[in-house]
């Protein structure tokens, strides 16, 4: 059994009002609201322009700053280092776990990495940032697949997942959209 069928997917309210704009039975606004909704619910607010590979993995900050302090960091290595440590395997493993796997499972964005992780960040409500290139995003979403279907045992490999969700239908369409949603919900002007 898969932790994810394509078909189930198009079922989840996020992913439903993204396909009801495509097919033009609601506003975009009506796709972006929703979107806001299941980041505001999980506590996960996602940017797009960024660089994973300046400083791949999961961070907290040394003491409380801003997202927007957060997202200039990420800028420069340097002062990134400066004001955020890494998490470690376990807490990163555990951050996934409290925080992105949940979101991914209940609003349906089992988005490959290369469609999203590789070039965006993700700063939680709790305070960690993650930052994952693609490779990474894939593993952890494999994990947490094999975490929710499994128990806990590694049955799923990256590999495995991004082929199961690249089916889902009008996956190209519903990801590409996603990433527009992103940058909007951010302020940023998207041409549609």
């Amino acid at each position: 059994m898969l932790p994810i069928e394509p078909e189930s997917n198009v079922t989840r309210p996020l992913i439903a009002s993204f396909l009801a704009h495509l097919d033009g039975q609601a506003s975009r606004e009506v796709a972006l609201q929703a979107y806001r909704e299941a980041e505001e619910k999980h506590g996960v607010r996602i940017h797009d322009d960024h660089d994973a590979r300046v400083a791949p993995g999961a961070f907290k900050p040394h003491m409380p700053i801003s997202e927007e302090r957060v997202r200039t960091l990420t800028r420069s290595w340097e002062q990134f280092d400066r004001a955020l440590e890494p998490l470690g395997r376990g807490a990163e493993r555990e951050l996934v776990i409290r925080s992105l796997g949940p979101f991914v499972s209940d609003t349906g964005l089992w988005v490959a990495g290369a469609e999203l992780a590789a070039d965006h960040l993700f700063i939680f409500r709790s305070g960690e940032v993650g930052s994952w290139t693609a490779e990474q995003w894939d593993q952890h979403l494999a994990n947490w697949a094999a975490v929710t279907q499994y128990q806990g045992r590694d049955d799923w490999t990256a590999e495995r997942l991004v082929v199961q969700v690249r089916k889902a239908p009008r996956y190209q369409e519903w990801a590409k959209l996603l990433r527009g949603l992103i940058a909007e919900a951010r302020g940023v002007p998207v041409r549609v």
